[in-house]
């Protein structure tokens, strides 16, 4: 018959397996969400606002890590669009490989002020990518002295929203009323 000790060694490296096997299988259920998956189309032509929109809804209802991938192509996002929480998620990133395109008609997103919009966000992160706002139609507006010109759209704003950047190629970032910054 076994001894006290050989007992209770054998009852902690049950345990020791069980949590092994539950921490794996939580790392395992960290997600990525293709937009093509949802609908983006990659020709810089067709509206992908709407498979956006459902990629941020799964991501952010989910309780699991999930990460948001937009792979190579251009894809446009023809209106202002709202990603919204707050979210049962706290970590979702959003990997950009390709390049999110703003509506070539300065006009449809002109005059909204915002073209992408995060609020009630916390834990989010965004990496790589490359945003074209097309406003070069805009600029020729503005310079000719034209006074029906509208004002230009934010291209990102975000409210209460806990953020981590990775660098961007040749991108520029305001931020207005930050809080708790980690770098």
């Amino acid at each position: 018959m076994p001894n006290t000790t050989s007992k209770h060694c054998l009852l902690l490296l049950i345990l020791m397996i069980i949590c092994f096997m539950l921490n794996s299988a939580t790392e395992a259920e960290a997600l990525t969400y293709n937009v093509v998956n949802f609908g983006a189309i990659p020709n810089r032509k067709m509206d992908s606002t709407k498979a956006f929109l459902s990629v941020w809804s799964k991501a952010c209802a989910s309780p699991n890590p999930t990460t948001i991938y937009v792979p190579k192509g251009q894809f446009l996002l023809a209106s202002g669009i709202i990603f919204k929480g707050p979210c049962a998620n706290k970590a979702i990133s959003i990997a950009i490989d390709g390049t999110l395109v703003a509506p070539s008609d300065y006009r449809v997103i002109g005059n909204a002020g915002k073209w992408l919009h995060f609020e009630s966000v916390n834990g989010i992160s965004i990496r790589g990518g490359l945003l074209d706002g097309q406003g070069t139609a805009l600029w020729d507006c503005k310079n000719s002295g034209k006074s029906n010109c509208p004002i230009g759209a934010t291209v990102m704003e975000w409210n209460r929203l806990q953020l981590w950047l990775q660098p961007f190629s040749m991108w520029f970032l305001e931020v207005e009323s930050i809080y708790e910054v980690k770098s």
